[in-house]
């Protein structure tokens, strides 16, 4: 695992009829599968480097990077493509899935008053950024656009998807319960179609289907950290089983 754009060697070879090459290497050796998590943040930049060059660089780099994983033959989880950098999810197109509705939400105010034990998301409309909880949430974006969505805490779960397999992050042992299994085919058969193989989603089971609050291609460690050495083991198995 490389965690400095630099160490990886890329070659990207365009043809005049349109076919591409692609080689990934590090240190010389060719490399047989992507988990894609994108470049992180820029580096700081050097005291010789004039004003926006180290920004520069990153959207460089950015751009290289694109390029191979969208061409690149190899398995990549989280395949770039021409939507977009990560497989790009649109929760709206998600709502046209069987068993799939949006949770009640509102822009600038509450769409109805929260029930007992029902809490309310807030999110910054200009960039999508999350504030927090209420009130508090609502002083931190004074002055901007707010999104609210309602959802019932004791209700939610948060399920993983990594490779070919599916965990229940709300379960200590991960199983996913036959139940929620068939009402999250498919929209787990949606995700791997957009090559979305390490994402994660925020449920509400609701009636025979479910209220979706939230879906990522950027899970955090700490989400699944108890029960990691299951999900690593799958995405290992889901990566290399594809041809080098």
């Amino acid at each position: 695992m490389r965690t400095r754009f630099d160490e990886v060697a890329v070659t990207v070879t365009a043809g005049r009829d349109a076919a591409c090459a692609v080689d990934l290497s590090v240190a010389g050796e060719r490399v047989r599968a992507v988990l894609h998590r994108g470049l992180g943040p820029p580096e700081a930049a050097d005291d010789d480097m004039v004003a926006g060059e180290a920004a520069f660089l990153q959207a460089e780099a950015q751009a290289v990077w694109w390029s191979a994983l969208a061409l690149w033959p190899g398995p990549v989880s989280n395949r770039a493509s021409p939507d977009g950098f990560v497989p790009y999810i649109d929760p709206l197109a998600a709502a046209r899935l069987p068993g799939v509705t949006l949770p009640p939400s509102s822009i600038g105010g509450l769409l109805h008053t929260p029930r007992p034990g029902e809490r309310r998301n807030v999110h910054r409309v200009r960039d999508g950024m999350f504030l927090g909880h209420g009130s508090a949430a609502t002083s931190r974006g004074e002055g901007e656009i707010l999104r609210f969505t309602c959802f019932d805490p004791d209700r939610t779960r948060h399920v993983l998807l990594a490779g070919d397999d599916v965990f229940d992050l709300s379960e200590p042992t991960g199983a996913l319960a036959a139940v929620h299994r068939a009402r999250l085919a498919p929209m787990v058969d949606r995700l791997r179609s957009l090559g979305a193989t390490f994402c994660l989603l925020v449920i509400q089971p609701e009636g025979e289907g479910f209220r979706l609050l939230d879906v990522s291609c950027h899970p955090v460690h700490h989400q699944f950290a108890p029960l990691r050495r299951q999900v690593f083991g799958s995405l290992l198995r889901w990566l290399l089983a594809g041809p080098p």
